[in-house]
């Protein structure tokens, strides 16, 4: 579903209200109000179970094109059953109000639980993992999340992680659904300069900020510092973390599952059986200090030997040991790293000849549409020119520069042309005020989409499509009735 335009002064419908038009359903109480709607507790009289019911405003049900998203992205998402992902059980429209009947999850998000706050390694791991399985169960439906984020995780009563709000989602592949690009700092680059390359690791990016966050407190900057040198963690979490968040989609993890087995991984070699935590965390001190977040452990008592000498032979027997297993490590950390460098250099230059062959296509087909654009004008010159041989060249008028058309531009003129005409009969006889606010405001959405089209197209190289738009942004300057006139009279 594509992100809120609504105004803001949605009023949340009363309990009664609810109540009323959904009877198989027990209002208990209000839960919160957001800019997608409002959500509710209430126990399903059939099955008595708890359930969240999330009332959307208004005018999105009067939205046919959002209703019919609406109604296939809930339909997707209510095939997934994954103990990691929320549950969804219906949806529909009541009194031109859409609704969905959610799980009811008892807890907090973990964007309360973790804010300002460095997690214990092992527990900000185990989160992570969990979040991998349930996205993994989502991408294997086909089903990407595109907005997660700390906010979009409910921790329930076991801390165990559930991933929510799949107001973003998409089915793999539909990158032009709508204009939403998710949260900034957790978004991967491509969402914005290549959507086409959208596809399940552009979510894992975003889990591999997550896990810099979790670990930290705070975002990664431009400027990578390791979390391994801000607190005391396993340095292989930063291997982790590079990979997820590498600007490459093609170099990051390929599925949720690979990434969450190499967390295991870590897992597994650090857990102890006398040490339990659960979301372990410690606030962050001001001024950023890296002191690592602490645990308890048992006391170690160590008995005393009979002998100095035996003792002595035992410690230095297990040092000799523990040297030999990390020097073991370091030789086949050394061998991944450098299998690992040369994959990577590989599919560098493979990216490269990639991009250099996309380059001289597009330059290519820049030259084609150049000089066809000059036969044209050297044409419509010479038609002139021969419908008047008896007046001079200086009667001769400049000839209009030519512009190709911009599938684009089209499609979101036809978008706001419809909007238009709406605004026009909602205010046909009422205050001529609110009708230019809302056209003010309809104008402004429009200029901002032609400037993203038009970035994007030039971008791309496609600076013959990204001058039909700029003149159509030269075109909407006008404010007003001279806005909706233009709008009209050009479609």
């Amino acid at each position: 579903m594509s992100t809120d335009t609504s105004p803001s002064n949605f009023v949340a419908p009363e309990l009664e209200e609810i109540a009323e038009l959904l009877p198989s359903f027990e209002v208990l109480s209000f839960i919160a109000k957001g800019g997608m709607g409002a959500v509710y507790l209430a126990k399903q009289k059939s099955l008595d179970r708890e359930v969240a019911i999330k009332i959307l405003p208004r005018h999105f049900g009067e939205d046919a094109t959002f209703q019919t998203s609406f109604e296939s992205e809930a339909k997707s998402m209510a095939k997934l059953n994954h103990p990691n992902l929320i549950g969804i059980y219906d949806f529909g429209q009541i009194d031109g109000m859409l609704y969905i009947v959610m799980e009811m999850v008892h807890g907090t998000s973990l964007y309360h639980a973790s804010y300002g706050k460095k997690i214990d390694p092992m527990e900000a791991g185990r989160i992570i993992c969990e979040i991998c399985h349930g996205l993994d169960n989502a991408h294997q439906q086909g089903i990407l999340h595109r907005d997660i984020k700390p906010a979009n995780i409910l921790l329930n009563d076991q801390l165990s992680p559930k991933i929510g709000d799949f107001g973003l989602a998409r089915p793999v592949g539909d990158h032009e659904a709508d204009s939403a690009f998710g949260t900034p700092g957790y978004t991967a680059p491509e969402v914005i300069h290549h959507p086409s390359a959208v596809d399940e690791s552009t979510d894992l990016y975003s889990v591999g900020v997550m896990l810099y966050e979790l670990l930290t407190s705070k975002l990664p900057e431009k400027l990578y510092m390791p979390a391994a040198n801000l607190v005391q963690c396993d340095p292989r979490f930063d291997d982790i973390i590079s990979k997820a968040m590498n600007p490459n989609p093609i170099l990051r993890f390929r599925t949720a599952k690979s990434m969450a087995e190499a967390i295991d991984t870590i897992l597994s070699e650090k857990k102890s059986p006398t040490v339990s935590n659960r979301l372990v965390t410690s606030p962050s001190p001001a001024g950023g200090s890296a002191h690592p977040p602490r645990t308890l452990s048992p006391p170690v008592y160590i008995k005393k030997s009979s002998s100095p000498a035996i003792r002595n032979t035992i410690i230095i027997i297990v040092l000799l040991a523990a040297i030999y297993g990390a020097w073991e490590f370091y030789q086949k950390k050394k061998v991944q790293r450098a299998a690992e460098n040369a994959l990577i250099i590989e599919q560098n230059e493979q990216s490269k000849i990639e991009a250099a062959e996309k380059n001289a296509k597009l330059k290519e087909k820049g030259a084609r549409e150049a000089q066809a654009r000059k036969e044209a004008r050297l044409k419509m010159i010479a038609e002139i020119q021969a419908a008047n041989k008896e007046l001079t060249p200086q009667l001769i008028k400049p000839i209009p520069e030519l512009f190709v058309k911009c599938p684009e531009l089209e499609e979101v003129r036809k978008k706001c042309y419809g909007l238009v005409d709406k605004i026009q009969k909602k205010f046909s006889g009422k205050s001529q005020s609110q009708f230019l606010q809302e056209t003010e405001e309809l104008r402004g959405f429009y200029r901002n989409k032609l400037t993203e089209i038009k970035t994007t197209l030039q971008t791309k190289g496609m600076n013959d499509q990204a001058r039909t738009v700029d003149q159509e942004l030269n075109a909407t300057k006008v404010t007003g009735q001279a806005f909706v006139d233009y709008i009209l009279g050009n479609n």
